[in-house]
């Protein structure tokens, strides 16, 4: 017990500081009223009655009426994700009023294991941002049809949840594997249950029966609710819909559908997921998502709501989450509630943020230089895109397509068509039907664990000249290329294992655009301020000469992501998302 603290709150012991007139958005009773708050060893001891906007302290701050509202919380997201390390990551969504976020690095764990875990978790305790990292439960992310650079078993992540540091088992993204009992995805559950933490869901178009399952199993959250009437069916069975906004995936003007005109919900988060760099500074992070959800008809004191005290009901943290005596100081100051445009930001009574500015740099970890070589693969020739046809008297060939679609939600699902065989291989050159012309897919394990590879055919991706390659390809992060031509694509694939990864362009065989993603081959080293531009350079320049139109890089990295509805490739091949099987390419020859 605190003796200091009580006195203080009684009024017997002076306070270190006091907020003084702002408008207080008290997230209990819903109302808005002019206060002060006083704040001693970091923690809130008193808040004023409505009205009263004076306090006297050590130190004063005036809020010049401006709304004082709890720090932001993010449910669920990927730091790996904004391309940046947790450093530049902090750097970033602190202005914008972040306070904590709650983070599974699965990004890195399919690639390092259990030690790019431990670095992004011991990176992320020297940060004025606080940090709630999960461990990743699903690495790979389906091992029935993918390998990655790691396996994380029932046994691995019982170690981890003996982590400091680790405070749960982050999404659970094999549904079908929980709804089906397997014995991985059900040892995974039950350790973290022995453990007592968080279980974070992910279960994407799951209703009915398997939803139930899927609750009584132990994960209670969802991220993916792409429809009204998904999210209601989920709110109604007590799940937690983290309603998301990233720079993928905007599924607020939909999901709010399901909560308009029934008051306020406590089973209701807010939440990022995969949030580029470039979109963290343009629009905002979690502030952002809540003015999106009032423009879509929800109460301001309700969305906030949502990303602070809901939040904080859901991480089982009764001390963040409201501005009330005992709770930290993570206040946030912000000119309009319908703007969110943050002024001033307050993490443990510390100030973080004055006046929209940093106060100061976060510290940054040095990765181990082996972290900056995770491309192991051998020279690629043009001969390994080459899409074979086994029997020798094939003249065609029905073969599966994946074809994408720009519709709530991005899916994907696969088509059938048939395409000539010449001299023994397919051409996908002649199609001209539905969302031509067809592009080409190889996908190559690049952990070195194995000589995993697999060629596969688009529709709809959308690349009317040259080739793409990417070593971010979720969840794996398997190198990826996409093309129109194999001369292209064997120059893309070349020169991004030559450069340790990240993503690049080539169109008439020179390389036209490069964004390097040292770390991991997935996040750069640089600052925020200096790294979003070029992030926004690479997307004009494959938009103008490789990709037109909207989400190229969501094109490029979401055919690999076997857990999102309906048709992907991983390193095995083909796969069949709803059964969780492997499907060949080419289903009859004639």
């Amino acid at each position: 017990m605190n003796n200091k603290l009580i006195a203080a709150a009684r009024g017997d012991h002076p306070l270190d500081l006091a907020i003084n007139n702002i408008q207080l958005v008290n997230v209990f009773t819903g109302e808005i009223y002019p206060a002060a708050i006083g704040i001693v060893d970091g923690t809130i001891v008193h808040v004023t009655a409505p009205g009263e906007t004076e306090l006297e302290a050590a130190a004063s701050i005036d809020g010049q009426g401006k709304f004082a509202v709890p720090g932001l919380i993010d449910t669920h997201l990927h730091i790996e994700s904004s391309m940046l390390t947790p450093a530049h990551y902090a750097e970033t969504v602190l202005p914008h009023g972040t306070t904590l976020i709650v983070t599974d690095p699965h990004e890195i764990g399919n690639i390092l294991g259990e030690e790019g875990v431990r670095y992004m978790v011991e990176a992320s305790k020297v940060l004025d941002l606080r940090v709630m990292t999960l461990a990743p439960s699903c690495v790979p992310s389906a091992p029935a049809v993918e390998t990655a650079g790691a396996e994380f078993t029932p046994e691995v992540i019982e170690r981890m949840l003996t982590w400091d540091g680790i405070d749960g088992v982050a999404e659970v993204m094999n549904y079908h594997g929980v709804i089906h009992e397997d014995p991985r995805m059900m040892g995974i559950l039950e350790a973290n249950k022995r453990a007592g933490k968080i279980p974070q869901g992910h279960a994407p178009t799951v209703v009915g029966r398997d939803l139930s399952a899927y609750l009584v199993a132990g994960p209670d959250s969802d991220h993916e609710c792409r429809t009204m009437e998904e999210a209601i069916a989920k709110l109604r069975a007590g799940m937690i819909v983290d309603i998301r906004e990233s720079s993928f995936s905007l599924n607020m003007a939909e999901v709010a559908k399901a909560i308009v005109g029934k008051g306020y919900l406590p089973n209701v988060t807010l939440c990022t997921d995969d949030v580029l760099a470039s979109d963290l500074i343009e629009r905002g992070h979690i502030n952002h998502v809540v003015v999106r959800a009032i423009e879509e008809g929800i109460p301001a004191v309700d969305a906030i709501r949502y990303a602070t005290l809901n939040a904080a009901n859901r991480l089982n943290r009764k001390d963040i989450g409201a501005i009330a005596p005992g709770r930290l100081a993570d206040i946030v100051l912000v000119d309009a509630l319908e703007s969110m445009n943050v002024s001033d930001v307050f993490i443990g009574g510390k100030t973080i943020v004055k006046e929209g500015k940093l106060t100061e740099r976060q510290q940054h970890l040095e990765p181990p230089q082996e972290y900056l070589q995770t491309v192991h693969l051998p020279e690629i020739h043009e001969e390994d895109l080459h899409l074979h046809v086994e029997d020798p008297h094939a003249s065609e060939a029905r073969v599966r397509v994946i074809e994408y679609d720009f519709a709530p939600g991005l899916p994907t699902g696969f088509i059938e068509t048939v395409l000539p065989v010449k001299d023994g291989q397919l051409v996908p050159e002649s199609y001209d039907g539905h969302k031509g012309p067809l592009n080409r897919v190889a996908v190559w394990h690049r952990h070195g664990l194995n000589d995993n590879k697999a060629l596969g055919l688009l529709a709809g991706f959308g690349i009317i000249a040259g080739a793409v390659a990417t070593t971010v390809a979720h969840d794996s992060h398997h190198l990826t290329v996409l093309g129109v031509n194999t001369e292209d694509m064997v120059i893309a694939a070349n020169e991004l294992r030559k450069r340790h990864g990240g993503m690049i362009a080539v169109k008439d065989g020179e390389v036209i655009a490069f964004l390097p993603l040292p770390l991991a081959g997935i996040m750069s080293l640089e600052e925020g301020e200096t790294f979003a531009p070029k992030i926004k350079e690479f997307i004009d320049i494959i938009q103008a000469e490789i990709m037109p139109g909207k989400n190229p890089i969501h094109r490029m990295i979401v055919v690999t992501l076997p857990v999102i509805p309906q048709a992907k490739i991983t390193d095995l091949g083909l796969v069949d998302v709803d059964k969780q099987q492997l499907v060949p390419l080419i289903i009859e020859t004639k």
